[in-house]
């Protein structure tokens, strides 16, 4: 499925390339954030339980809204050096609509550029609590580049898949990336480029690779998945289809990178595969 959400020539690949690297190493002087915001990266006090080694954001008393919650819970899960921060504008559009803020969470791992493992282990605790104190049994998973593969791998890892209703991944690199198998193959495998071994495009090619056994099954459980990547992103180059899943609904927009998080298309298809609701009518918008 493709969505034209805008016009234009896109820049070339080294430019974007460039721009790309240039935002990561600014995030990064920020401390992980793209906004550079004021919160320690494991702070707790927007969540409503201590953390052991993660921050973010989440509940009726973080949005100001009254308690209780009337759709799945979302756990929206971050990028490489980034932090809850990135869905700030998701949970205003779904605040807008029928979304009340027991349902809208948000993880902040611990590093800015975290291990598979790290992000599997932290997930597992972060979407416990949020199962906990919604006393809901299912949340839904909404994660952006670095955070897609790590949020499969959780779900592989600790067999969760009982605990998920709907995925939504944008611009992961499912089937790796080409940058990724250079960057391993000169040896770049720590801070920012931590996870270049385990998203190298030759995966296929190394016995026992993790990223192989996430691809046995690409959208195991009972589960609903969806993925959206852009046209115009300079981390798959060569590899413009790496972000799709087979047995998902797979969208193309016109877009980059942060675009395909960011972009109000995105944010209309996310909530729409969320509740099964368009984001405009009449009902939605009574309801808010």
């Amino acid at each position: 499925m493709s969505v034209d959400s805008g016009s234009g020539r896109s820049r070339p690949v080294l430019q974007q390339l460039t721009s790309n690297l240039a935002g990561l190493r600014r995030c990064r002087r920020n401390g992980g954030c793209r906004v550079d915001c004021r919160h320690e990266r494991t702070a707790a006090h927007r969540l409503p339980w201590s953390t052991s080694g993660y921050g973010g954001w989440g509940g009726h008393e973080h949005h100001a809204t009254d308690a209780g919650s009337s759709q799945t819970p979302v756990v929206f899960v971050h990028g490489n050096q980034r932090d809850a921060c990135d869905w700030d504008t998701h949970a205003e559009f779904c605040l807008n609509r029928a979304f009340s803020g027991d349902d809208l969470w948000a993880i902040t791992f611990e590093s800015g550029s975290p291990s598979h493992a790290r992000m599997a282990d932290q997930l597992d605790d972060f979407v416990a609590e949020v199962r906990a104190y919604t006393g809901s049994d299912q949340v839904s998973v909404v994660a952006h580049s670095l955070g897609v593969t790590g949020a499969r791998y959780w779900l592989l890892r600790e067999d969760r898949y009982d605990w998920v209703d709907t995925c939504v991944f944008m611009a992961g690199a499912n089937h790796g990336s080409v940058l990724n198998s250079y960057a391993a193959s000169a040896g770049l495998t720590g801070g920012t480029y931590k996870m270049s071994d385990f998203l190298r495009r030759d995966y296929d090619s190394v016995d026992g690779h993790p990223l192989a056994a996430l691809n046995e099954n690409e959208t195991p459980g009972d589960v609903d998945y969806y993925t959206i990547r852009g046209t115009d992103d300079p981390l798959f180059w060569n590899c413009e289809d790496s972000p799709a899943l087979a047995g998902a609904e797979n969208v193309l927009l016109r877009t980059n990178h942060d675009g395909v998080r960011a972009s109000l298309t995105s944010m209309e298809l996310t909530y729409e595969w969320l509740t099964g609701e368009k984001p405009y009518n009449l009902k939605t918008t009574l309801r808010s």
